[in-house]
């Protein structure tokens, strides 16, 4: 280094140089740390709404009013071509069952058997001169079977709750399953047009019905709708070859949320506006 320097000296003429030598490296000025950053919590995102409740998988059955005109007796074979006058001079009457009123005990009508077993299986049923009956939960008659007649005003009988029958709104069901009064809604039969005419049928179904009535024979996952006339029952089943076996294993749903009743009015919420 010293050699170096005379050298340097001479060249320049001997002024006197001065050479800072750092040891250190070059001087590199760091950031000064940022201060930690608060990470704020991530947003509550609430569960995104999956819909009604579903109760299970249910087989949907049907009832209605059985009515007494619709059992009519097959006319006796005429083998001789005995005149039907004369027949019927000869005939034996036909046998008939009472009804009897389950209050006073006093009979109601001389009926077949045949409509007399519908009546009690249907749980309504609708006589020649237009009395409604409904069979009665309690007898304490003597003589059976005991039916209630209705007023004039119940065109189609009344549920176990009460509550008017309803065609294709009103739905039998096992208490254990399903609690009374409960509404339901019913996939199945949204958008389905329904047999009949207005007010009780001929409009698009919205899948709204109203657990009001039970049944003897209403056990477990079952729902017996009420569709008002035999003859709406076999339409409703025309469009599957005559079968109503497409209203097997049906999903069913609590329909609180989807569905309201506003007097007799049971169907989907209207939309507040």
């Amino acid at each position: 280094m010293e050699a170096l320097l005379r050298i340097v000296r001479r060249i320049i003429g001997g002024a006197p140089i001065v050479v800072a030598i750092s040891c250190t490296g070059p001087r590199v000025d760091k950031e000064p740390p940022k201060p930690a950053v608060e990470v704020a919590p991530a947003p509550v995102v609430e569960q995104a709404d999956k819909g009604p409740k579903s109760l299970g998988k249910f087989d949907i059955t049907f009832y209605y009013v059985a009515n007494e005109e619709d059992m009519v007796p097959k006319p006796a074979a005429n083998d001789n071509d005995v005149a039907d006058t004369e027949l019927a001079a000869i005939a034996p009457p036909p046998e008939t069952v009472t009804l009897y009123d389950n209050k006073s005990c006093e009979p109601i009508a001389d009926v077949s058997p045949e409509f007399a077993s519908m009546a009690r299986l249907q749980g309504t049923g609708k006589l020649r001169d237009g009395r409604v009956i409904n069979i009665a939960s309690r007898c304490d008659c003597e003589q059976r079977p005991c039916f209630q007649v209705l007023s004039e005003k119940v065109q189609w009988g009344t549920a176990g709750t009460g509550k008017a029958l309803q065609p294709f709104r009103t739905v039998a069901v096992d208490p254990k399953v399903i609690k009374l009064g409960s509404l339901l809604y019913v996939p199945l039969l949204e958008g389905r047009t329904m047999p009949g005419r207005a007010p009780w049928g001929g409009y698009v179904h919205d899948g709204c019905v109203v657990a009001d009535d039970t049944g003897g024979g209403i056990n477990d996952y079952q729902l017996d709708l009420f569709v008002g006339k035999k003859a709406w029952y076999q339409v409703m089943g025309s469009a599957h070859g005559g079968s109503h076996a497409w209203a097997r294993h049906v999903d069913v749903f609590d329909g609180s949320q989807r569905c309201e009743r506003k007097g007799r009015r049971v169907g989907k919420k209207q939309a507040s506006i």
